[in-house]
Parts: structure tokens; C-alpha cells; sequence
């Protein structure tokens, strides 16, 4: 599942908030905005005058998108890494790789760790964090282009608790 797939089954509220915690991050808003304006064909001028609630709905609308692919794996990343520090961490210590804090300390394709390893780690993740929360990081991890884990990719269409329920539908 991309990253745009993740934000298709996330709430409008949860969208937001995941925008609001990679805005903390000083590139994401302007990179966003460039999304916005470049997938819609919509002038500055008059993107900067539509009410905050119409431009939020061009900013999910955008995320959402397929063509805004990595724009969405650019978002979903930076919040992840700002808001789930400590679920980044506990996975990552589980699987054993290299990191400083939230973020990995290694370049390229990412090696996956031996079965028994990652079926621990997984577990762990679920056991001490809200299992939604643990849905989205995984599946976002695991849509990282340098992440081929089959293990992983199985246990995410097969495990119900990683079942990532649609809410789109909602506020």
C-alpha cells in the first residue's frame, strides 16, 4: 500500500493532523502548497483567497492522489518521524536496524531481518501502541522504495489487527 493509499483510508481529521505535524518540519508546507498548485492547476493568487476550508480539502484531495505519490511519501514520512518517535524507535530497535531516534542510519536497500525477528518486533509494536497507529507506520515503512520485506508485506494483509480501516468516509 502507498502512501497515498494510506491517506485514501484516513479520516479528513487524521489527514490534518498528519499534515500539521509534517508542516512542523520548515520544507514540507511550501512543498505541499507546490503540490496543491501543480496537480490542480490552481494560481497562488487565487488558491490564497479560497476560505482555509476549501484549501484543506485541495491539500487532502492532492495527498490522496496517486499522481501526488511522492509528495504523499514525503508528508507521511516527515509526520511519522515528528509525532511516532517512540513507535519508530521500538520498531526499529525490534528489527534491529541501525537508527538515531526516528530515523534510520543507513543509505540504500534496507535488509530484511530473519522471519522469527520481525514477527517479534511486529507483535511488540502492537502490543504497547494503538494498533491503527502501528497499521499506518508499518505501512508506510513498508512502502519506502527501499524496502522489499515480503514478510512484512504478508503480515500486513493477513494480521486483522493491521488492518487499516477505511475512514474516509468520516469528518
Amino acid at each position: 500500500m502507498q502512501a497515498y493509499e494510506i491517506f485514501r483510508r484516513l479520516s479528513s481529521d487524521e489527514l490534518d493532523d498528519f499534515v500539521i505535524h509534517a508542516c512542523e518540519d520548515d520544507e514540507i508546507p511550501d512543498k505541499i502548497a507546490g503540490g496543491v498548485l501543480t496537480y490542480h492547476r490552481i494560481p497562488l493568487k487565487r488558491f490564497s483567497k479560497l476560505p482555509e476550508s476549501t484549501r484543506k480539502a485541495y491539500v487532502r484531495r492532492t495527498l490522496r492522489d496517486r499522481q501526488a505519490a511522492d509528495l504523499s511519501l514525503f508528508v507521511i514520512s516527515a509526520a511519522l518521524t515528528r509525532n511516532s518517535a517512540d513507535l519508530i524507535s521500538t520498531f526499529l530497535d525490534g528489527v534491529g536496524l541501525p537508527h538515531t531516534g526516528p530515523s534510520l542510519s543507513i543509505e540504500g536497500e534496507i535488509p530484511e531481518p530473519a522471519t522469527e525477528v520481525l514477527e517479534k518486533a511486529v507483535d511488540e509494536l502492537v502490543s504497547k501502541f494503538p494498533e491503527r497507529a502501528a497499521a499506518i507506520y508499518l505501512r508506510a515503512f513498508a512502502s519506502q522504495p527501499d524496502v522489499h520485506w515480503k514478510v512484512l508485506d504478508a503480515r500486513l494483509e493477513s494480521d486483522a489487527r493491521l488492518a487499516l480501516e477505511d475512514r474516509s468516509a468520516a469528518a
